[in-house]
């Protein structure tokens, strides 16, 4: 899948929760491998999260988290 076809996605989370949109994707440019995903949730609020926890991308992306899981599990981007 493109990132830009993810980019801008309302992310959805496993209770149903609308947590955001996607608003970017972490690279690392050495290894050429994804790391993560960011989900922008409100003013200046980011998670990351692993591809992992995407369970479907359709007109939305689902994933397996919560909020309270977004919340004390997925680091913050600096």
């Amino acid at each position: 899948m493109l990132v830009k076809k993810l980019i801008g996605k309302e992310v959805i989370g496993s209770q149903g929760d609308k947590l955001g949109k996607i608003s970017d994707i972490d690279i690392d440019i050495l290894s050429s491998k994804v790391k993560c995903a960011i989900i922008s949730s409100g003013f200046n609020t980011k998670y990351k999260i692993k591809l992992d926890d995407i369970v479907t991308v359709g007109d939305t992306v689902i994933i397996r988290l919560n909020l309270a899981d977004l919340k004390k599990s997925a680091a913050k981007p600096k």
